[in-house]
């Protein structure tokens, strides 16, 4: 939501390009996003907003997990949670407990939701899950989670997608599961590489052995993105709802959209060709 829409820079642009017959990936980002009661928040991860994602019909579900100070994942975006609740303290040195006895910002008002708890809620066959994994050194962890729903047959491996930073990835380079590369952060020099260098970050993506380099729509150069495809590396965007920006997008290389508003990002490309969401997309 920080980053200014694409339309504002480029009107000229959307009038050279649009729409194919093939429509792109629709993933719910953090389900979808709902109005928080202060600040002018848009918060995902809660209950509502996984199940507007569900409703809307998008291809993948993305949230955000987090490591409790006893060993629980969350789904929670911030590493604080501060802001988005009634409650104070980083997520890594609080109990699961005192996560949930926390209210987030939201009408009407919801509690922090274990990954346990929003799978059993939520799952069901072929639906696809992004897990953007937000702190370092829980790898072993996470895949234990991730193999056990597999080999219980509750997920198919390719119904799995890991997002991370360069930092995070590292350590999922050898699972079995399809990666996406975020690639921007908080890191300076993948920000300027991302600008002016996009074939260094073409290498770092191949040398996490990634499907997926998912970036900002501000950061959504042409050069870039025609560097990734020409690398058979799928380009997903994040940061607007606006529909000439997606439509934009739709017909210039990216072939998924991260979305806050799904419904209105499915009804959009609705006439659009159905992109299976299978093999050619692992």
């Amino acid at each position: 939501q920080a980053f200014p829409r694409l339309a504002r820079f480029q009107w000229h642009k959307h009038e050279e390009g649009g729409l194919n017959d093939t429509r792109p990936m629709i993933i719910g980002h953090r389900g979808s996003g709902i109005e928080s009661t202060s600040r002018g928040l848009l918060i995902g991860n809660t209950s509502d907003a996984i199940q507007q994602g569900i409703d809307a019909g998008v291809d993948w579900i993305e949230i955000d997990v987090r490591l409790s100070r006893d060993g629980h994942f969350v789904v929670f975006h911030d590493y604080r949670i501060d802001e988005k609740t009634t409650g104070k303290g980083k997520v890594k040195e609080l109990d699961l407990q005192q996560l949930q006895a926390t209210e987030i910002r939201v009408s009407p008002a919801e509690r922090i939701q274990s990954l346990d708890q929003v799978f059993t809620r939520f799952h069901s066959k072929q639906r696809k899950w992004i897990f953007d994994i937000k702190v370092p050194g829980i790898e072993a962890e996470v895949l234990r989670w991730i193999d056990e729903q597999v080999s219980n047959g509750k997920l198919l491996t390719e119904d799995v997608l890991i997002f991370g930073d360069y930092e995070i990835l590292t350590d999922y380079k050898s699972c079995d599961y399809a990666l996406g590369y975020t690639a921007l952060g908080k890191n300076r020099r993948t920000r300027l590489n991302v600008l002016f260098a996009p074939s260094n970050i073409i290498k770092q993506c191949e040398s996490l052995d990634c499907d997926y380099l998912v970036l900002p729509i501000l950061y959504a150069d042409q050069s870039l993105v025609k560097k990734a495809n020409s690398a058979g590396l799928r380009v997903w965007v994040y940061g607007s709802d606006d529909e000439r920006d997606l439509k934009y997008l739709a017909g210039h290389g990216i072939s998924g959209l991260i979305v806050d508003r799904p419904k209105s990002a499915v009804d959009l490309f609705r006439n659009a060709g159905r992109r299976t969401p299978v093999a050619d997309d692992m």
